[in-house]
């Protein structure tokens, strides 16, 4: 009996011998950046960033609910699935349209919606106990479209509840969506299909769309995209809103010419 009691001490000290260094591992500046993390220099730990923090409450005890575009059906975003490299959260609905029948089967409604996480973008500090922060996302219909929207959302850091409050159609099999947050504006750069080529065909024409975040960060307002040749100082706003220059017969949209 004293043999065993001194055995299971020795695994237990080995089992924390080895807790302690993999601990001591990932509590590294190497290590920390190896996992997307923040190395605080004043505690030598590695912390979590928001970004982290969100999708890991989100994909595992606190799964959102998102409005679908148009029809406004409630899906729960219960699945987290990493597709191509890419981390999603996953939901599914299904609507009973019309019963079977002896002669006829039953008719639904069905779609799915994918949030790419691995490109959200946060807004704002959790200075207050809220995150707002936007992310592209996928609503799939049993049809042909595959449509790419940018949504707006926020994350109670207490409650680890998140709200969909907002959200624009970008366009239609897009690709390659990022988010850059500039101030109270986001740019969204992405890849779409060129005049008269096919959606089966991957898109190569380069857009970008500008949206405000208005009403305390709670929705977005499209705005026409501005060439960057009119904005010396980098602030994500028009020079000619300093000055009061600004002329609704200008195209901003095109570079600057003096």
């Amino acid at each position: 009996m004293h043999k065993l009691i001194n055995r299971i001490a020795l695994v237990a000290v080995l089992l924390g011998a080895g807790y302690y260094f993999l601990q001591d591992k990932i509590n590294s500046p190497e290590e920390c950046q190896k996992i997307a993390g923040v190395w605080n220099e004043v505690t030598a730990s590695c912390e979590q960033t928001d970004a982290q923090k969100i999708y890991d409450n989100l994909s595992v005890s606190f799964p959102m609910t998102m409005a679908y575009p148009e029809s406004g059906i409630q899906v729960k975003l219960d699945k987290a699935e990493n597709i191509q490299g890419l981390f999603y959260l996953r939901g599914h609905y299904e609507v009973e349209l019309q019963a079977a029948t002896a002669d006829t089967e039953a008719i639904y409604d069905r779609g799915s919606l994918y949030l790419s996480m691995s490109k959200m973008v946060i807004v704002n500090s959790a200075e207050k106990g809220v995150v707002h922060y936007a992310a592209p996302f996928i609503a799939n219909t049993a049809g042909s479209g595959v449509f790419v929207y940018i949504g707006l959302f926020s994350y109670d850091t207490n409650s680890k509840q998140s709200v969909h409050l907002d959200s624009v159609l970008l366009g239609n099999r897009i690709r390659e969506e990022v988010i850059t947050h500039i101030n109270d504006y986001l740019q969204v750069d992405f890849l779409t299909h060129a005049e008269g080529q096919a959606y089966s065909e991957e898109p190569t024409q380069k857009s970008a769309v500008y949206f405000q975040l208005i009403d305390n960060l709670s929705r977005f307002n499209v705005v026409k995209r501005m060439h960057n040749s009119w904005d010396a100082d980098n602030d994500g706003i028009n020079d000619c809103e300093s000055d009061g220059s600004c002329d609704h017969t200008v195209n901003y949209t095109l570079p600057r010419l003096d």
